[in-house]
């Protein structure tokens, strides 16, 4: 029994931890639509692939190209670009195609060397690796494109892990989910509502992470918790020595994001489902030596 309630108890600090990271990734996804993170930082990326810090130059061509034009919505910039797009576009605006004659290698080293000098460089070693053959260069330009796009992709990671930090402290505190304090009313004895919480968690599971826009995610993590009697919220005497480390925690806890707890949470209640704890297994019954019979 005690072992039981020791893995309840953490399914529900988990379900929490998970209900939690569900608000704070809606939080941010709706943060980053309306500041338009994704697309200002895919502009940075493309600013540095072309070596136009002036972004008055190739950067400018490059985002007014219909190609690239009619990816942003409402004549705003595109927050993704195809590798196909990428090499399809900058080959035009390097050896443009007339309606007079198609591209040829001629046209394209002439257009290399009306590029800024470090650009010029990293064309001609493409060109060189693509074996001067014109549809090898477009797959050089998609190859350099995406592997730069890793990179870019790694700098928003870290942007929104901060912001995701930021985010979940200000959560926590506004709802003050305290860990600590969640888990003392979980650990208790004979405690309803960590029976409540894991019956709970186990069906968030079955139903499976929730997917589409913010706020899909955002009324999932509401109704997650919302019938649950947890200990979340402010009351009279609600805040104690404790309360800010508590707080500390959740935060923590809930920047890891929603697949991670969520993970986590699918793995613990796989070992609750396996079986009962050894302290619940019932115990066979002790033989009892049946005396001898007379003369036995």
């Amino acid at each position: 029994m005690f072992g039981s309630a020791i893995l309840d108890t953490a399914i529900g600090l988990i379900f929490v931890f998970l209900a939690v990271s569900l608000a704070v990734s809606a939080a941010n996804e709706l943060l980053a639509a309306l500041f338009k993170l994704r697309a200002k930082n895919l502009f940075l990326g493309i600013q540095e692939l072309l070596q136009d810090p002036s972004t008055e130059g190739l950067v400018t061509r490059f985002y007014e190209h219909p190609l690239i034009a009619r990816l942003g919505a409402k004549g705003g910039k595109p927050s993704y670009i195809p590798s196909r797009t990428f090499a399809l576009t900058l080959l035009d605006i390097v050896a443009p195609v007339t309606a007079a004659s198609n591209r040829t290698m001629d046209d394209l080293k002439a257009g290399i060397e009306k590029l800024p000098a470090s650009l010029q460089v990293t064309f001609r070693v493409l060109l060189d690796e693509a074996g001067h053959d014109i549809e090898q260069f477009k797959t050089q330009l998609e190859i350099w494109f995406n592997n730069t796009m890793d990179r870019v992709s790694g700098w928003y990671k870290r942007k929104t892990q901060a912001i995701q930090l930021v985010l979940a402290l200000v959560i926590v505190v506004i709802a003050n989910v305290d860990t600590v304090r969640i888990a003392r009313s979980l650990s208790g004895v004979n405690s309803p509502l960590r029976d409540s919480i894991k019956d709970a968690a186990h069906s968030f599971v079955e139903a499976g992470l929730p997917q589409g826009p913010p706020g899909t995610q955002l009324s999932a993590a509401t109704e997650a918790i919302g019938n649950l009697a947890l200990p979340i919220g402010w009351v009279k005497g609600g805040f104690g020595p404790t309360t800010i480390f508590g707080w500390v925690i959740t935060a923590l806890a809930a920047s890891l994001g929603a697949p991670f707890w969520f993970d986590l949470l699918n793995k613990f209640i796989n070992v609750r489902a396996s079986g009962k704890a050894p302290e619940e297994e019932p115990k066979s019954p002790k033989e009892v030596t049946q005396p001898a019979q007379p003369g036995g």
